[in-house]
């Protein structure tokens, strides 16, 4: 399940990081940890996919003007599905019934009635006077007690407290201020004004809990430090620094009261430290390896220094080494302990005589391995950029164009066995752990096929691409093409639930004993049980030189499961049938050897689609997706039912064929083209519709 982010307007950029750092290591791997636009949650069907929404940090005004439209989902995610709503400072006054700050201060005061109401009294703040927005002036370490007696100082930035928080009985208090703050923080009786000023509040709405915070108890003293105010750093962080520890047992403790299942290593969290990249080719390529050094040599604003050259990007500076032993330690500890999105990135070439890095460099991606499998005809591919800790293989170089023009046409596999700044459709961001492959190809389209002279619709690169992906997979080796997995429009990976497989007590290889498949028993209408996401795809495209420069990035759960289910976890429980029906057991799928199956079926589908068009390709997706046959609501045309026929093969628009009333079989000859990127496609509900602008 996810927990989201907020990331929008009224959001700090540092509350994002220190909100999804922290929940990050204390949630993963049980749960899947990204920001979300509040364009997402307006048109994706994220409700049933959460187990939480969190608004961090910032101003409570942006908040309530730019999710208007998602209140209504908010409240009912939470008090109905049963959801978790979690505020922080910000997010705190935003998730009350009224707020009022500031009141009095004709420059800051805020007053105003709320619509979540998920506390059901007022949120009063600042607690403490000299708040100043995008400031330090105000923060402070502000000391908690806690319901059993402890104590410990956590960072306060103009937050607020929860007034009369005793007197609601869906309110628990999970921290009171020990100081006694500058506004009120009881109305009503002298039962709260006893009890002290509620900083930390869990309610119970429904199905659902809400817990909102006045302080930050989510930012880390570690990130605070980057910074000159001398004062700062003596008055507030050393004092923070001091109570880490109970800091984040506190945090471990409201968690879980709230219902989320935390991990048990969450002492000295920290992202880990970004690795050297590293180039490599197989022998028959060098030519690759050498060109893009050329480039790279070539490209304007570059500087020269005894030990690498560095070049600016566009959005990170870039240093480049040569020699893949002789400059990896030198390289690796230019990165140590800094902030992975911050630190110069270091690229090694290979020296003269080099062509892949030792395993001693890669230990968790064989480089020889990849080639071995890499068809030697292929160019896509071909180019190896590589490295063990990365920042976002796909944004690394969507964000760089300086890099990205360099890169030789139709040759470059960027490989991260662990990214520390994932990105995702929606503006998402997360952490993919070892066991996840994480890639993206840099691949070229003409603007028309050399062959035909047609335009090239870039649109279907989406679906060849996941469609070359999912045939790696099942074509791996013999009995490899028994694993369930299938392809979600438009371009995410999905298997069976293995909790859903086991209950239902199906076999995958009962064909093979007599007894036929019983997959084909599962109805679209049950995919939402039936089916789990393992992997998804990002687009971006780029114009460069009279050609599109398309960067396809991919996360797949290959051997992690949470918070879904993994490849190899399918594999284990294929080789449970496979015994019983006196079958080999199948090897559990090698990443390297995966990533070569993935661009040599790239490449064939590209050259195909290039040369003969979508016709050409569709029969293959259209084998291995989720949708045929399957009904749909359309909620833009007066909620009509209609049925997935196929694919346009102009634009790549998603065909459906209106039914008649009452009936499963017959058409009323109307036909509705759904765009793939301008429709929410809830298969999992059944519905379509078109997205807001």
């Amino acid at each position: 399940m996810n927990v989201l982010v907020y990331n929008g307007p009224g959001t700090t950029p540092g509350s994002v990081k220190h909100t999804t750092q922290t929940l990050r290591h204390f949630l993963e791997p049980y749960y899947a940890v990204s920001t979300i636009s509040s364009k997402a949650l307006q048109t994706e069907p994220w409700m049933s996919k959460a187990s939480a929404i969190v608004f961090p940090g910032g101003a409570d005004l942006p908040y309530v003007k730019e999710c208007r439209m998602v209140i209504p989902k908010i409240r009912d995610f939470v008090e109905r599905q049963g959801g978790l709503f979690i505020g922080f400072c910000a997010g705190g006054y935003f998730g009350t019934s009224r707020v009022e700050f500031a009141q009095g201060d004709p420059a800051m005061e805020v007053t105003g009635n709320r619509d979540l109401k998920l506390f059901p009294g007022i949120s009063r703040g600042p607690a403490f006077d000299g708040f100043r927005y995008n400031s330090e002036e105000g923060a402070r370490p502000c000391p908690l007690i806690l319901p059993d007696g402890t104590e410990f100082a956590t960072y306060f930035n103009g937050g607020p407290l929860f007034v009369d928080a005793d007197e609601f009985n869906n309110t628990e208090v999970l921290a009171r201020y020990k100081e006694t703050p500058d506004v009120a923080y009881y109305d009503s009786s002298s039962k709260t004004a006893e009890a002290g000023p509620a900083a930390v509040v869990l309610c119970s709405v429904g199905k659902g809990k809400a817990l909102l915070t006045g302080p930050h108890p989510e930012f880390i003293p570690r990130l605070l430090e980057r910074t000159d105010d001398v004062h700062f750093l003596s008055k507030v962080v050393n004092v923070l620094k001091e109570n880490e520890a109970k800091r984040l047992s506190f945090l471990k403790m409201i968690f879980t009261k709230a219902g989320l299942n935390c991990n048990n290593d969450f002492s000295n969290v920290r992202a880990p430290n970004l690795t050297p990249l590293l180039v490599a080719s197989s022998e028959g390529k060098q030519d690759t390896v050498s060109e893009f050094r050329n480039n790279i040599m070539n490209a304007s604003g570059l500087r020269k220094t005894d030990r690498y050259v560095e070049i600016d990007g566009g959005s990170d500076i870039f240093h480049f080494y040569d020699g893949l032993s002789s400059s990896y330690d030198d390289a690796a500890a230019s990165l140590l302990h800094e902030e992975p999105d911050e630190v110069a990135k270091a690229v090694i070439f290979p020296a003269e005589g080099e062509t892949t890095p030792s395993l001693a460099l890669t230990s968790n991606f064989d480089v020889d391995k990849y080639f071995k499998y890499l068809s030697p005809t292929n160019n896509i591919g071909s180019l190896l950029m590589y490295g063990e800790v990365v920042t976002s293989t796909s944004s690394l170089l969507n964000e760089n164009k300086i890099i990205l023009s360099c890169i030789p046409k139709n040759s470059m596999l960027h490989v991260g066995t662990i990214q520390v700044s994932g990105r995702g459709r929606g503006g998402n961001v997360w952490i993919n752990p070892k066991g996840v492959s994480a890639s993206t190809a840099v691949i070229t389209l003409p603007l028309r096929s050399p062959k035909t002279n047609k335009p090239v619709s870039i649109v279907f690169v989406q679906y060849l691409s996941m469609l070359a992906y999912c045939q790696a997979i099942t074509s791996y080796g013999p009995g490899y093409e028994d694993l369930p997995v299938r392809i979600k429009w438009p371009n995410d990976l999905y298997a069976l639930n293995p909790k859903y497989y086991q209950s239902s007590k199906l076999s995958i290889l009962g064909k093979r004993m007599g007894q036929g498949s019983q997959l084909q028993v599962i109805s679209v209408s049950d995919i939402e049980p039936a089916y789990m996401k393992i992997a998804g795809l990002l687009v971006n495209s780029n114009f460069i030189n009279d050609s599109y420069t398309l960067l396809l990035g991919c996360g797949l759960n290959v051997s992690h499961d949470g918070p879904t289910t993994s490849l190899n976890t399918w594999i284990n429980l294929l080789n449970e049938e496979r015994e019983a029906a006196r079958l080999d057991n199948l090897e559990p799928i090698q990443i390297e050897k995966l990533q070569a199956l993935y661009m040599n079926h790239l490449e064939a589908y590209l050259r195909k689609f290039i040369d003969y068009g979508a016709s050409s390709i569709l029969p293959d997706y259209y084998r291995l997706w989720l949708h045929s046959n399957q009904i749909v609501t359309l909620m833009d045309h007066h909620n009509a039912r209609a049925m997935i026929t196929g694919i346009t093969e102009d634009y790549g628009l998603l065909v459906a064929k209106e039914l008649v009333s009452g009936s499963n079989t017959q058409f009323t000859g109307s036909i509705y083209h759904l765009q793939p990127d301008g429709n929410s496609f809830d298969i999992f509900k059944g519905l379509i519709s078109k997205k807001a602008a």
